[in-house]
């Protein structure tokens, strides 16, 4: 009975088309199984599995990364990119079992079509409802250029140890995250829409700056995904795709406009409250941009309408106290008064803590004081080390891991013969370009020759050495971490 079976399951697999047959028209049972086995791993299994290990990378990667120790301060978090790894996580078990079961309908191809534009809409994610964390990550990066165009314009003098001759300059506050803004009417030209999807979107070099692999292999795993679903359609998998983009395409559409609209329409709100404002109507500025403020994030970061909102409060007899200080802050600030300034921003930051604008406009304040104290009131060889070096730790205090004033910290102290405070400094610069895609060459370059000048102070030659060919060849960096205990 069993070789009756055996032999009839041969012939079955034989007319469809499974297995050859021998010419002596025998297959060995081992054989059947080993033609199973192979048969199992096809193409377009493979590419599932493929797929679901690259989505599981997108959930232990992360997403974005910031300094801890910046989110802590700043009280905000990264919960919008641990949804993004739940959504990784969700899409990698569906891949996975499709690739066991093989059931990928049309279902299954508009699932992995949403979650691609899901995930690629995490920039905008990022930028419209998550402000503080688009501001850190917009700050950090304004910080590396800034500091990166210092080392490019006084490298003879940066590269001497006792910095004699060399002048500090002043940082600018980032005056608003609400980068999506309607200047004019050109705006609506065509050459400028690009900006829709550069600062509205969210695809800037702000947001790129400080993005984690997570994301790109989320972005990877679900195009791999949908390859294997056409895959598996064989002949009709053009057919398929042609039917399924008509279906999704007008969806997706909708979705982007109301986006756009979303985007747009503050915009719009927000020109005609500089209408409203210039009427004297004041009480209404206040109320519609209190609304305006809740339903649209970024202009939380915006000094421009912050103030205006405040003034409009203090004429309508409804002043609100933190944005009166605030204004007033502001006021002192643009007349270079940054000790009054700070005042006024630390009063405003007392009575709301979380308004990360206030927080950057006071550490520029008293960064701004340390430059001037180094600077010299009357030379730049008049340097108030001292003075400078308590101002640069304090606008540290208020906000972690700046990276101007690190730098500032590190050649102050350098300048004042601190030569092992000042390595201090350089190795929390060297901590905190491990955030960023792309590391700061300069910056980094000029941090590894302070730990090699204390290194050389101490005595220690052979270690002096290598930090200094870490400061002048990044392929140097990774050979050691003596340069980073």
């Amino acid at each position: 009975m069993n070789n009756l079976l055996y032999y009839l399951n041969t012939i079955r697999l034989r007319f469809t088309n499974i297995l050859p047959v021998t010419e002596t028209g025998i297959i060995s049972q081992n054989q059947v199984k080993k033609e199973v086995w192979y048969n199992w791993f096809e193409r377009t299994r493979l590419t599932f599995l493929v797929a679901s290990f690259a989505l599981f990378l997108g959930v232990k990667s992360p997403w974005y990364s910031l300094p801890p120790e910046a989110l802590e301060t700043f009280d905000t978090n990264l919960r919008i990119a641990s949804a993004g790894r739940v959504i990784a996580l969700l899409f990698a078990l569906l891949a996975g079992a499709i690739a066991f079961w093989l059931s990928h309908s049309r279902t299954a191809r508009m699932l992995f079509w949403s979650g691609l534009v899901v995930v690629l809409l995490f920039p905008y994610f990022i930028t419209t409802w998550s402000p503080t964390v688009a501001f850190l990550s917009a700050a950090y990066y304004k910080q590396g250029v800034e500091a990166t165009h210092h080392v490019q314009r006084n490298f003879p003098k940066i590269q001497s140890q006792w910095k004699q001759n060399i002048t500090l300059s002043q940082p600018e506050p980032i005056k608003s995250i609400a980068y999506f803004s309607i200047e004019d009417s050109r705006f609506f030209q065509m050459s400028s829409w690009d900006r829709i999807w550069v600062e509205g979107f969210g695809y800037s070099n702000n947001f790129f700056a400080y993005i984690g692999r997570g994301w790109s292999y989320a972005v990877a795993g679900l195009v791999i995904s949908l390859m294997a679903c056409y895959l598996g359609l064989a002949e009709q998998s053009f057919n398929a795709l042609i039917t399924d983009l008509a279906k999704f395409l007008p969806w997706a559409g909708v979705a982007i406009a109301l986006l756009t609209l979303s985007m747009l329409l503050p915009n719009f709100i927000d020109r005609h409250l500089d209408t409203l404002y210039a009427q004297g109507q004041y009480r209404p500025v206040v109320t519609i941009s209190r609304i305006l403020k809740t339903c649209y994030p970024p202009l939380q970061g915006d000094t421009e309408f912050l103030r205006r909102m405040a003034e409009a409060g203090f004429y309508a007899n409804q002043p609100d106290s933190d944005e009166i200080e605030f204004v007033k802050g502001l006021e002192s600030y643009r007349r270079k008064d940054y000790i009054r300034a700070e005042d006024y921003f630390q009063n405003a930051l007392a009575m709301q803590p979380q308004n990360f604008l206030v927080r950057e406009y006071l550490t520029i304040s008293i960064l701004n004081q340390g430059v001037t104290y180094f600077n010299g009131p009357n030379s730049p060889t008049n340097h108030q080390t001292g003075l400078a070096i308590e101002r640069f730790e304090r606008a540290l205090q208020i906000f972690p891991a700046h990276i101007e004033a690190l730098y500032d910290l590190m050649l102050a102290r350098a300048a004042n013969g601190e030569f092992d405070r000042s390595a201090s400094a350089a190795r929390q610069i060297i901590e905190t370009q491990e955030y960023p895609q792309q590391s700061n060459l300069a910056l980094l370059g000029q941090a590894y020759l302070h730990n090699s000048w204390a290194s050389y102070h101490d005595g220690k030659i052979e270690k002096a050495w290598e930090q200094y060919r870490q400061s002048i060849d990044n392929k140097a960096w990774k050979e050691s971490g003596e340069a980073q205990e």
